[in-house]
């Protein structure tokens, strides 16, 4: 993916993120198979996961920048899930819109030849570009599992 590509499938999440409007709030704190996530979880994971980009990945996402390893998944993941749950699905949303809202913002900002340039995450080599690439792949996981909650 490119960088428009890349903001292009971020506009599509936000135009997503609005369709959900749909679903009542029994639906939203529904897991979507037993023992998974409900919608509004999985929305609160993906909100959080960009305000980490935004705050402490983006910023220092330089060329040769050697970055700290992920957070432990499961405990920044419970997190989400705990704060999801301590407020409705139309909160969650509009959360998760203005978060991706402020990400695309910055990702806009940064030029097209930065986007390429490699740095590191624990032992992993990236680039925004492939950074990107995964968190687009990312959303489209957990869009499919809230789409089984619609029944898309």
């Amino acid at each position: 993916m490119k960088k428009q590509q890349i903001l292009e499938t971020h506009k599509n999440y936000q135009t997503w993120l609005d369709s959900l409007q749909e679903l009542n709030e029994e639906q939203s704190m529904s897991p979507y198979a037993p023992g998974k996530w409900s919608p509004n979880e999985i929305i609160m994971h993906l909100a959080e996961w960009d305000r980490f980009t935004f705050e402490e990945r983006l910023p220092v996402m330089k060329e040769g920048a050697k970055l700290e390893s992920f957070p432990a998944f499961d405990e920044f993941n419970a997190k989400a899930a705990a704060r999801a749950a301590e407020q409705t699905f139309e909160e969650t949303v509009t959360y998760a819109k203005n978060e991706r809202q402020r990400l695309t913002q910055k990702l806009q900002e940064i030029d097209e030849d930065e986007w390429d340039k490699g740095f590191h995450i624990g032992d992993h080599a990236l680039s925004i570009t492939s950074y990107f690439t995964d968190f687009s792949q990312h959303d489209e996981h957990h869009k499919r599992q809230i789409e089984q909650v619609r029944g898309s």
